[in-house]
């Protein structure tokens, strides 16, 4: 954690020294990007970041169905390392005692995939604590052994839990929102899950977009029993993926301040097709132009965390919830409802597959012409990916110092150029470039 709030804070010397900078270069030249693909090479005072590979390596995505196979099957595909999913609490806890049957199934499967879990611990329960978040001392006990039994029975997979989703918004809480009483929830949660399995991973439920005010309100736990192990931010935004970089900057700053520093985990977030602002000017969800804006958006949204060193990524959402391209809740898939692969499921996955084996990163951003530069370092390859970021931001790329065997392509793979000066704007989406060592 301190490496990456480290990391952090030299980004922000880097953003300021890039600004000044560029103030004593003639105005409105189009930035030059030159790689050479060398391993040690002094072409930008790049900011390291120790801990890529494993935040890229703890990055999934959210699921609805407990048992199907294939679904898994492309989430394997893509990259991703575990799936998000409710584990109800009112499913689990029956009449006739604690049924975990359909949640089995699903880790099973995943297990036999090599994949993880990530559960969200909720909501109400009809005998226990009917139509309400617990808030009672009553419902508070049984919702401890609620957490209790889930954090016993799965003591020995691969499942992690975060308490609750978006307890900052009414739909989630069933009441209004009160810091306080999810405060109370936390800390009987937490309690319950070290009590069961002392190395049990637990974190916050993720609070809508990056709620600072309410993530402050309800205070670090730690100083008076075992906290979580991480703090859990839904970053959702309309504008590009570049600006919750802020957003994870204050945040940090807030957690470093508490007793056991947390990590910061992003457990929901992505772009979908329809309804957001950023695709305002497209009128159908399905149309091509909208799902390459949104493989685009989502590629830069997984290398902004990456970037950022986020503990934990779960995109929203695997599949399309249903077939419809005016309901924005029917286009977050990397699967449209017909198990089609989307472009943003092709985008994703040769993401994961380029920035595979990584030994070393480092990047540069320019906030000032909005481009970002990373470079990453494999057994094999020097490679690059390099991209724009703002409403008509471009850059210049110079490939002439490249060897004869570096490759350049687009975001799905697609071969591009490998020789001379290419305009590389905002709306292509990122270039990657590799040098074979």
């Amino acid at each position: 954690m301190k490496n990456r709030k480290d990391a952090l804070f030299r980004r922000a010397i880097m953003v300021f020294m890039g600004y000044f900078a560029i103030l004593a270069i003639p105005a409105l030249a189009t930035p030059m990007i030159a790689p050479d693909g060398a391993r040690n090479s002094s072409e930008r005072t790049y900011i390291p970041l120790p801990l890529f590979p494993a935040s890229r390596a703890d990055t999934g995505v959210a699921v609805h169905e407990l048992n199907d196979p294939k679904l898994l099957d492309a989430v394997k595909d893509v990259g991703f390392s575990f799936v998000r999913s409710d584990l109800f609490w009112g499913t689990v806890q029956t009449a006739n005692g604690w049924n975990f049957a359909p949640y089995d199934t699903l880790v099973s499967n995943l297990a036999e995939r090599g994949l993880g879990a990530l559960f969200i611990l909720g909501y109400d329960h009809d005998v226990y604590s009917p139509r309400q978040a617990p808030t009672t001392p009553a419902q508070l006990a049984a919702f401890h052994a609620y957490v209790y039994q889930s954090a016993l029975h799965y003591k020995k997979a691969a499942v992690r839990f975060e308490v609750w989703n978006e307890q900052d918004s009414k739909q989630f809480w069933l009441a209004e929102p009160s810091p306080s009483a999810y405060r109370n929830l936390l800390k009987t949660a937490v309690a319950a899950a070290k009590a069961a399995n002392p190395k049990a991973i637990i974190a916050t439920g993720g609070v809508t977009e990056a709620n600072r005010s309410f993530i402050r309100s309800v205070g670090d736990i730690s100083a008076t029993q075992v906290g979580p192990d991480a703090v859990s931010v839904h970053p959702y935004r309309q504008q590009y993926p570049e600006t919750v970089l802020a957003d994870y900057r204050t945040l940090d700053q807030d957690l470093s301040a508490y007793k056991k520093v947390p990590e910061l985990w992003a457990t929901e977030l992505g772009y979908p097709s329809y309804g957001y602002a950023y695709v305002s000017d497209i009128e159908d969800g399905h149309s091509p132009k909208a799902r390459a804006r949104q493989a685009k958006y989502a590629v830069r949204l997984f290398l902004a965390n990456w970037i950022a060193q986020i503990g934990l990524t779960a995109y929203y959402d695997m599949r399309d919830d249903g077939p419809n391209p005016h309901d924005r809740e029917h286009n977050f898939g990397l699967l449209d409802a017909n198990n089609i692969k989307l472009p943003v499921y092709n985008a994703t996955k040769y993401l994961f597959s380029f920035t595979a084996n990584v030994s070393d990163a480092r990047y540069f951003i320019n906030d000032y012409d909005k481009y970002i530069v990373l470079k990453l370092i494999t057994a094999s390859a020097t490679k690059y990916v390099i991209w724009c970021y703002g409403d008509g931001s471009t850059i210049d790329l110079d490939t002439s110092r490249l060897p004869g065997n570096a490759s350049v392509t687009d975001m799905y793979g697609t071969p591009r150029a490998s020789t001379g000066i290419q305009a590389v704007p905002e709306t292509l989406g990122p270039v990657f470039i590799s040098v074979p060592s």
